[in-house]
């Protein structure tokens, strides 16, 4: 099953592929493999809604079977420190001092609705590319 560069309409590519919810490892895999085809070449109108719907499907089968879970706030930090190199004392700004600062890295304080607000300003002005909101924190 690999996508037809022809221009199929979206009626013919659903009997070609039957899209269907996925329930086993096998169709998820056969899914993953139909996805990761049209991502190597530009998709027609009906190509492309077909695809958004595999998506749709693999999504739905992987928050069932691998779920994520919620990030905790901590973990959100600490990632975007490691990542962009962010030394406790460039949060002083955002916390007040480095003893706050290291409460809070060190998970002995929580990260209040403000800070929460001034570390997504932070990042998101620092580091390009990114839309981080308080609730990410």
């Amino acid at each position: 099953m690999t996508p037809t560069s022809s221009q199929q309409t979206y009626t013919e590519l659903l009997i070609q592929y039957q899209p269907k919810p996925i329930k086993t490892e096998q169709e998820y895999n056969r899914a993953l493999t139909v996805v990761e085809s049209m991502m190597s070449g530009e998709l027609t109108e009906a190509e492309t809604v077909l695809f958004e719907l595999l998506v749709l499907l693999i999504e739905n089968y992987e928050s069932c079977h691998y779920p994520m879970g919620e990030s905790k706030p901590m973990a959100t930090l600490e990632s975007l420190m490691h990542e962009f190199d962010v030394q406790p004392t460039s949060l002083v700004g955002v916390f007040g001092s480095v003893d706050i600062v290291r409460e809070v890295v060190n998970g002995e304080r929580k990260i209040s609705q403000s800070e929460a607000e001034s570390l997504a300003k932070f990042f998101n002005e620092h580091y390009s590319g990114l839309s981080l909101t308080s609730v990410d924190f």
